[in-house]
């Protein structure tokens, strides 16, 4: 663990205690107590920047909240100097302090990477748990740890394969509604009936496949 991830677990005690190994190291003395003493003014440091993130990211979902109604919250906290990023990393980072009341040092000091990660859609609350738990904070390796998750995930929901445009027909659908004059009607006609002739040939040609698959699978149960 690095000097700073000491100081992180270090917010933790009551009583704080370096755990740099100075014996080990050619440090005067005078030095090292100047050191252990920065180190406490950084600890007292650390917790109030965690506390202060900790309440910006709480009064600004109860800010949120008071705006429900007007929907108004957008153009407040654009006249604040707010962005929707900084809005959207504050919203996540607060499920995090809610989601783990007990580490809330831990949430503070994640970057704003680690926090996109963890809090996305696809993430489940155990991975969470897991990562927080095990004190992994780099983006990149919180990153690496969740692809499996992820990509099962997309496996899972993964959409089926869509040959049509069914987009385009009903935009074309839309536009009949508007039709003022009969020639245009008719070209939409012409088209409609094209389609319905494709889709005779597309439903033969589905039949034929099938029973292609259906000789298939009786040949191999005759081999049997």
């Amino acid at each position: 663990m690095d000097v700073f991830g000491e100081l992180q677990e270090a917010v933790k005690k009551e009583i704080y205690v370096s755990e740099f190994d100075f014996a080990s190291r050619e440090i005067e003395k005078e030095d090292i107590e100047f050191i252990k003493n920065s180190e406490q003014k950084l600890r007292e440091s650390f917790m109030a920047v965690s506390d202060s993130l900790y309440d910006i990211c709480r009064m600004l979902n109860q800010v949120s909240l008071k705006f429900k109604k007007s929907g108004d919250f957008t153009q407040w906290y654009e006249a604040n100097g707010l962005t929707k990023d900084n809005i959207s990393e504050f919203n996540k980072r607060f499920i995090l302090f809610q989601e783990f009341s007990d580490k809330k040092d831990f949430i503070a000091s994640l970057s704003t990477q680690s926090v996109k990660f963890l809090t996305h859609k696809d993430v489940t609350a155990d991975a969470r748990e897991k990562i927080i738990d095990g004190g992994i904070k780099k983006a990149e390796t919180i990153k690496e740890l969740l692809a499996p998750i992820k990509d099962q995930i997309a496996i899972e929901f993964k959409k089926p394969v869509q040959y049509v445009n069914y987009k385009k027909l009903e935009k074309m659908r839309v536009e009949i509604t508007k039709v003022e004059d009969g020639g245009t009607l008719e070209e939409y006609k012409a088209e409609a009936m094209a389609i319905e002739e494709h889709l005779k040939m597309i439903k033969t040609s589905i039949k034929s496949k099938e029973k292609e698959f259906e000789n298939k699978n009786n040949l191999k149960m005759f081999k049997k």
